[in-house]
Order: C-alpha cells, then sequence, then structure tokens
C-alpha cells in the first residue's frame, strides 16, 4: 500500500490537486462513494440478492474500491499518516480483543 500511497502524493502533486483535496472534500467524496454501493444493494433482502447484485454490477462495485481506496490514501497523506501502518496497528488490536472463535 506503501506504494500506491506515493503514487497518488505524486499524480495529485504535478496536477495541483491538493488545494481541491482538503479533508473536508475527501471526507465527503468517501460519503458518496459509499452512498454509490449502497444504491446498488439497497433493496436486497437477503445475502444470496445482494451477492448478486455484487456480480451485476462488479465493474461499478470494483471502481468503488478504487475510488474510496484514493481518496483514503489522499486523506492518510494530507495528515502524514503511514495506510499500511495504521491498517497493521488496527489489525493487531483486532487479534487481541477478538480471539479466535469459529461460530
Amino acid at each position: 500500500m506503501k506504494k500506491q500511497q506515493t503514487q497518488i502524493k505524486h499524480f495529485k502533486q504535478i496536477r495541483g490537486w491538493d488545494k481541491y483535496h482538503t479533508p473536508k472534500e475527501l471526507l465527503l467524496g468517501m460519503v458518496e462513494e459509499i452512498g454509490e454501493f449502497r444504491n446498488v444493494i439497497k433493496w436486497q433482502l437477503t445475502e444470496a440478492g445482494v451477492k448478486q447484485q455484487i456480480k451485476e454490477n462488479f465493474d461499478e462495485i470494483e471502481d468503488f474500491f478504487g475510488d474510496i481506496m484514493f481518496e483514503i490514501c489522499s486523506l492518510a497523506n494530507y495528515c502524514e499518516v503511514d495506510v499500511e501502518t495504521a491498517l497493521d496497528i488496527v489489525i493487531k488490536k483486532h487479534k487481541i480483543r477478538y480471539k479466535d472463535e469459529i461460530k
């Protein structure tokens, strides 16, 4: 993820996008992306229905993940947070808090 985070930083720098990609705008962009994903699955009442909608709209869902990760990495760059390190810390905390159990 460090490679992608660095690529995004460079991509935005050479285009002068940082002045437009403020934390507020990035967060609003994430909310918009989440809403678009929600619209794909909102009327599905079963897990099978959700999976079918994802399958039928795979390109849109894949695009969602790309867009949301671009915005997350952009926000992390603004905050000077290494996304890979932050995710590793959360995974370690989850392993401690939520012991291995199969239900």
